[in-house]
């Protein structure tokens, strides 16, 4: 077992820490269910901020993505910044405010507990909690990730890594749930603000040299045949589209309910934003990768490759290292609470507490060993297509509960899930576009007016049934 001393130093020290961390994060939760999903619902903007700018960026982020800056080019780097970016915000800010204002009167730990109430449907509860599953894909994606980065930082084998990576993770998260979830990422996400100016400014003597800007001018605006970037849409529209439908995630949006106001939610949206805007300056290693390293590296090794070449000096290039593995920790921790929260509390409300939430970690933890092992070609891919299938299911009801007024039907909203899943697997799988995102934005423009719709029809056929009580009576 090889590995750079100062990578395993740097890499104890960071376990240390977190533990810790998540130590006092179980303390702070008190053993209630309540405390385990959403902490006190009063944590700093601050804290509630970076935690939400780390839960945004994650392996994908600090991995994968360079990973297409490297094949693609100019394409992938505007994709994934610019739209991407824009998108989340806009869906912050315009999802936050109301669902904060909704979760705090029906007391909501959790986004199918908060559709469950405005729909009054524990059906609807049950069956968006089952839906959470889909986020095992992004578990994969993340675990997948980290995995080669240990593989190379530490020389453990990729299977040693895959596995000590769930256990810290899953162990950790199930002993302080929403607290050390947040309480871990603060710490995660300064570490990755240092990280991401620091792989970004490796590479300023090939912004000198012009290098670095001849690699992006050759690739072009769009890149023909690749599975994401390759129409101007996919660069620019579906990015942004589905950076607002993302922004519903449940480990995302719930962030509303972890702070008090709307000021304090203002003020959390703002600084997660600009957080990850700043993590997003690590893609620029893409374009470094295809100055400086030979053709044909698999795109998921690119930053691992990467890596080696540009901070070959010992501890820069361990401290940049275990950052990447903390970025991917960060997102996989909120991932974590918000499944566990929502299957043990929404799909098995009533049948036990914080146990309960770790015994539904340790199916998990089964779960995304068992798929990360023997990981497909491009496991974005595979992650895209179970979290695009999620929101894409609940933007309709969430939409419609969020800005209807009075009592919902719950049928409308699981007409509208239904729609939805159908369109985004019959594409994505059916072979109809290799691109996640354009199945998806096809099944939100499908999604979305079954669920406002069917809502707007159900609430006339209701007031019709009441204005005719009186007569037939």
């Amino acid at each position: 077992m090889n590995g750079s001393p100062w990578a395993w130093g740097l890499f104890a020290v960071y376990l240390g820490v977190t533990s810790w961390l998540a130590w006092r994060g179980g303390r702070r939760s008190g053993g209630s269910t309540r405390g385990f999903a959403i902490g006190s619902g009063r944590m700093s903007p601050w804290v509630a901020g970076m935690t939400l700018g780390a839960c945004l960026a994650s392996s994908a982020t600090f991995v994968l993505f360079p990973g297409f800056v490297y094949a693609d080019g100019l394409p992938a780097l505007i994709g994934f910044t610019l739209p991407l970016v824009a998108g989340i915000a806009v869906g912050l800010l315009v999802l936050g405010p109301r669902f904060q204002e909704l979760g705090a009167r029906s007391g909501a730990l959790t986004l199918p507990h908060w559709l469950g109430a405005r729909y009054d449907s524990p059906l609807l509860r049950r069956t968006f909690s089952a839906l959470n599953v889909l986020n095992v894909a992004y578990l994969v994606l993340i675990t997948v990730g980290c995995g080669y980065v240990m593989e190379r930082a530490l020389g453990l084998p990729y299977t040693w890594s895959v596995v000590g990576i769930v256990a810290f993770v899953f162990a950790y998260t199930g002993l302080g749930g929403a607290w050390a979830h947040a309480f871990t990422n603060t710490l995660q996400g300064a570490v990755m603000l240092v990280v991401a100016v620091v792989v970004f400014a490796s590479g300023l003597g090939m912004w000198a040299d012009g290098t670095a800007g001849a690699a992006l001018a050759a690739s072009g605006w769009t890149a023909p045949g690749s599975p994401l970037f390759s129409t101007a849409w996919e660069v620019w529209l579906v990015p942004f589209l589905m950076g607002a439908a993302l922004s519903s995630q449940p480990h995302l949006l719930t962030k509303a309910l972890y702070v008090a106001d709307r000021r304090a939610l203002a003020q959390t949206t703002a600084i997660g934003t600009v957080t990850f805007a700043v993590f997003s300056l690590v893609l620029f290693a893409g374009v470094y990768a295809r100055v400086g390293l030979p053709a044909g590296v698999p795109q998921d090794q690119v930053m691992a490759e990467f890596l080696l070449v540009a901070f070959p000096r010992e501890p820069l290039g361990a401290l940049v290292s275990v950052a990447i593995l903390a970025a991917s920790m960060s997102t996989m921790d909120g991932l974590l609470v918000a499944i566990s929260a929502s299957v043990a509390g929404d799909l098995l409300p009533g049948r036990g507490g914080v146990g309960l939430n770790r015994i539904v970690l340790l199916g998990l933890a089964g779960a995304t060993l068992a798929m990360a092992l023997t990981p497909p070609k491009l496991v974005l891919i595979l992650g895209q297509l179970g979290v695009y299938g999620l929101v894409a299911a609940g933007a309709g009801p969430l939409v419609a509960g969020l800005f209807l007024r009075g009592p919902l039907r719950a049928g409308p909203a699981l007409a509208s899930a239904a729609a939805a899943l159908t369109v985004h697997f019959s594409l994505a799988l059916g072979g109809l576009t290799p691109n996640p995102g354009v199945s998806a934005a096809l099944a939100l423009a499908v999604g979305l007016p079954v669920a406002v719709g069917g809502a707007r029809i159900a609430a006339w056929r209701a007031r019709r049934a009441e204005r005719a009580a009186p007569a037939t009576g």
